[in-house]
């Protein structure tokens, strides 16, 4: 019955919502141009594989016009979607197709729900998204780039932050991040409550979602490691970044993998297990970094120059957001395939390594 009734209902608002005029209560307070289109550094170990395989990481990355908005009179949820009465602010949202998730009954609640104010005459500054709002790839490589462009006209504004449900604490990266570019002030709320502000200012992404604008990245980069890790370091560790056991995209022979990462001198670590700054303090240290396509593999960010990246990933459906970040950080990156063990699951599938070709590659690595 409440599916029935709910349907009915988002079904409704939904037709509303589409007849309403178009979102009018925003400013741009700054425009940034398309940037040139940027060709990714192959993998140093494309000449092992087929045309077909390497035509997955040919393709050019096309980067549109950003912009800096400012919003008048607005809600917003606890992930940083923008809306007002039954309409939806389109840029604050990862892509136009998700907006959906956030539009129906959901509306409603800046009238029935629980909702947090910003002080009067206060404004307050939306960085992150939906994908961003719980996720370390998404924050650091999404997130932060829109904080320098914050900081650019707006430095130490009050910054929305996603504030996890009790039993589970905001993670260390989070506040800890925001806090080297200058954002000390933060507004907190729940997924059960709702932004009401007079004010808000958007800075949209900088590149498109699983992409990165270089120049961005690298100031972040730069920027992290000076205030966090400044003191210089000899290079000399090997390590494995495993994935969390019951996860998504498990190794089905890990064992095997173990096994022959151990006999080459690697360092198996879960990096869940770690502080923010016990992360970037042991990339800092690291010459060759291992893993299988996930969060973890944004710690590339904190890698010396002339570290080597090796990723484990899905040969029919992993995205090259690491290949293309590796790029971005002129990092030598080598591609191991591996075979998806569910095709329904795409992306998320437990996969298998070729033990053999692992051990090709690594040992034309080290």
């Amino acid at each position: 019955m409440y599916k029935l009734v709910k349907g009915v209902a988002d079904s409704f608002l939904r037709r509303v919502s589409q007849a309403l005029p178009t979102w009018q209560r925003y400013t741009v307070e700054k425009s940034f141009p398309a940037r040139e289109d940027y060709q990714p550094t192959l993998p140093a170990n494309l000449a092992m594989f087929s045309a077909e395989v390497a035509q997955r990481f040919a393709a050019p990355i096309h980067f549109p016009p950003h912009h800096l908005y400012r919003l008048r009179n607005v809600h917003a949820t606890w992930d940083g979607a923008i809306f007002h009465n039954l309409r939806l602010f389109l840029p604050s949202i990862v892509y136009p197709k998700f907006a959906s998730r956030f539009q129906d009954t959901l509306l409603l609640r800046q009238w029935v729900g629980t909702k947090v104010k910003v002080p009067v005459a206060s404004c307050v500054a939306i960085c992150h998204d939906q994908w961003s709002v719980e996720n370390y790839y998404h924050w650091l490589v999404d997130t932060l780039p829109r904080l320098l462009i914050l900081r650019q006209s707006h430095p130490a504004m009050l910054l929305l932050l996603p504030q996890p449900l009790p039993p589970k604490q905001m993670p260390d990266y989070i506040q800890r991040s925001a806090a080297v570019f200058g954002f000390t002030q933060y507004l907190p709320i729940t997924m059960r409550q709702i932004l009401q502000a007079d004010c808000v200012v958007l800075p949209a992404l900088t590149a498109p979602s699983l992409n990165q604008n270089p120049e961005l990245v690298q100031q972040v980069r730069a920027e992290l490691v000076t205030a966090l890790s400044p003191d210089p370091v000899r290079a000399t560790r090997k390590v494995y970044a495993a994935r969390a056991a019951k996860g998504v995209r498990s190794l089905v022979n890990e064992p095997e993998v173990d096994a022959l990462l151990q006999e080459l001198g690697f360092e198996k670590v879960y990096f869940e297990q770690l502080s923010f700054l016990e992360q970037i303090n042991l990339m800092r240290e690291t010459t060759v970094f291992l893993g299988v396509h996930g969060a973890g593999m944004t710690n590339m960010l904190f890698l010396q120059d002339g570290a080597k990246v090796v990723e484990l990933l899905n040969e029919g459906y992993g995205d090259l957001c690491y290949f293309r970040l590796a790029s971005c950080l002129g990092l030598p990156y080598y591609f191991v395939p591996c075979i998806g063990t569910n095709q329904e699951l795409a992306n998320q599938s437990d996969i298998m390594i070729d033990i053999s070709l692992l051990r090709q590659i690594i040992s034309e690595i080290i």
